[in-house]
């Protein structure tokens, strides 16, 4: 039996056209398959993303000094803790909280009788003693006393008048009064409580005069001197105080390393109260080319140092690491880092880096 093909043998008839048939489905998969490989047939890739857009200022040289900007609060000039000199019951209470007083008002008073007896004791003593010296004393004159007798007299009548002096004075003591001018500040004294000697009965703070006080970083207080002008803005009165720096902390605190500077600053009107929150800002000299830029283009690297994104040649982004001095007006003063009339990138995406294009949308702040 001949060899046919398996189309002939199962469809003789059909031979030519299904063979026909067979070869058109092949030459159309090859020509598939030819197109598919064809690279002018390949799917084309996306375009590449925009480049991020960002706004810029211009960097422009500080002009004028720098300001230091510290948070802070309003201190007393000076603060007394008064206590009455003697134990005793308190009688009385003559002032209440935040009342003005005056140099030697009374404050409060003791039960003052058992101090009253001591005086009458004393007293009697001394004129004891004075009596006797008065009778004795033509006697000594003449002779006729022994010396260590007139001594034992003298002696005893200086005793008898020391101890009229101290009973005196605790008498005295029994009142407490102000030893300056002032505010009363805080009262702990009540009548029916035992006043003891040492413990406050009262705070009395000066403040025709206070004191903006704020804690100025290690690095910056090299820079503080004494009488230098400074300015205190109170949030809560809405106004700003001029003042001179006063003190300058020596020992710096171990967690903040930070030194307190105390601004004195004129409270004639009281408007100024103890404890009120504050901003001390700190007038210093200019810094040497020293280049402002808006705080907004100042950020952190990965290292949490202060650095800024420079516009350079095809809005290429560079990072530069920059040195902050300090404010000069509404901009920051760098030390290093920027050049005056380069810009800086102040808006746009966070995530920039340093070879990023970029494409600017306008402009920023102007410069001072």
């Amino acid at each position: 039996m001949t060899n046919l093909p398996i189309w002939s043998v199962v469809h003789p008839a059909a031979g030519r056209r299904t063979g026909a048939i067979l070869s058109r489905a092949t030459w159309v998969s090859a020509a598939l398959a030819v197109g598919l490989a064809s690279p002018g047939c390949r799917r084309p890739a996306p375009p590449p993303p925009p480049p991020p857009s960002v706004r810029v200022a211009v960097a422009s040289v500080a002009q004028g000094g720098r300001e230091l900007h510290l948070s802070g609060t309003i201190e007393a000039e000076r603060s007394t803790g008064l206590s009455f000199a003697v134990p005793g019951t308190v009688r009385e209470v003559l002032v209440q909280e935040g009342a003005p007083v005056t140099r030697g008002e009374a404050l409060a008073r003791l039960d003052p009788q058992a101090f009253q007896d001591a005086l009458g004791i004393a007293q009697a003593k001394a004129d004891q003693a004075q009596d006797a010296y008065r009778r004795l004393d033509p006697m000594h004159r003449n002779g006729t006393v022994p010396d260590v007798k007139w001594v034992e007299v003298e002696t005893g009548l200086r005793q008898a008048q020391l101890a009229l002096a101290m009973a005196q004075k605790n008498a005295d003591d029994t009142v407490l009064r102000a030893p300056e001018a002032g505010v009363v500040a805080r009262r702990s004294a009540e009548p029916g409580a035992t006043a003891v000697p040492g413990i406050p009965a009262f705070v009395l703070v000066q403040s025709r005069v206070v004191l903006g006080t704020a804690p100025v970083p290690e690095q910056e207080v090299g820079g503080v001197q004494k009488g230098q002008p400074a300015r205190v803005t109170v949030a809560a009165l809405g106004r700003s105080f001029e003042g001179t720096v006063r003190e300058i902390g020596v020992s710096a605190d171990p967690l903040t390393r930070t030194y307190p500077v105390k601004v004195a600053i004129a409270n004639a009107d009281g408007s100024l109260r103890v404890g009120m929150v504050a901003e001390v800002i700190l007038r210093q000299e200019a810094v040497a080319r020293a280049v402002a830029v808006p705080p907004e283009a100042v950020r952190l690297d990965e290292a949490g140092k202060p650095c800024v994104y420079v516009l350079g040649g095809g809005d290429t982004l560079r990072r530069r690491s920059v040195e902050v001095s300090g404010y000069a007006g509404e901009r920051l003063a760098l030390a290093r880092g920027v050049e005056a009339g380069e810009r800086v990138v102040v808006s746009g995406t966070p995530m920039l880096a340093d070879g990023m294009r970029v494409t600017v949308v306008g402009a920023g702040p102007a410069g001072n």
